[in-house]
């Protein structure tokens, strides 16, 4: 009978140190968290960031013919709204015909045909765009000029001459409503 103690002895020392262990790693495991926890909750983006990500913008107050210039992720961003002659000119070009043939329908949102919205950068030398603003020159196809190497874009944002051999890119965003884009 004494060995049977000693043994039921033996047996419940070891699985009293074993539970203080696993006790010992679980209550540092919670404490490392508790220390880690605000680093990594401090790498994510504030609520500013998060806003600037999914700019909303109101687009109702454009005239057409005009356009507006916002920021966002960094980059200019061009939104104009055509005029009726404008988009049927566009619509009439032969895109085969174009350095970086892209249709009318490519290039607008449907149901938002009136619209265009590229990154107002140049893509053969990234420089701003003229052609935004009221004074600005817009080149023969009514569109972009680029200051810097002379490039020339149609109102959809198509390369149409100069070194530049890519249309303006086109940047994530989504129509919310008629008077509303949301980027991002």
């Amino acid at each position: 009978m004494a060995d049977t103690s000693q043994h039921a002895m033996e047996h419940g020392g070891e699985s009293r140190r074993d539970f203080l262990k696993i006790l010992t790693v679980a209550s540092g495991a919670v404490g490392a968290g508790a220390v880690i926890w605000p680093f990594i909750d401090a790498l994510g983006p504030d609520a500013d960031g998060a806003a600037a990500a999914h700019l909303i913008v109101n687009v109702a107050s454009i005239p057409e013919n005009s356009a507006i210039t916002v920021t966002w992720d960094g980059l200019p961003i061009y939104i104009r709204k055509l005029t009726a002659q404008q988009i049927a000119d566009t619509k009439a070009v032969v895109t085969s015909t174009l350095v970086d043939p892209a249709s009318f329908n490519s290039r607008v949102k449907p149901g938002y045909e009136s619209f265009v919205v590229v990154v107002g950068l140049n893509t053969g030398s990234p420089c701003a765009l003229e052609g935004n603003a009221p004074a600005d020159p817009r080149g023969p196809f009514d569109g972009w000029l680029s200051p810097c190497d002379g490039s020339v874009y149609d109102p959809l944002g198509r390369v149409r001459g100069g070194p530049s051999t890519k249309n303006l890119v086109i940047p994530r965003f989504k129509f919310i409503n008629d008077a509303q884009i949301q980027f991002g």
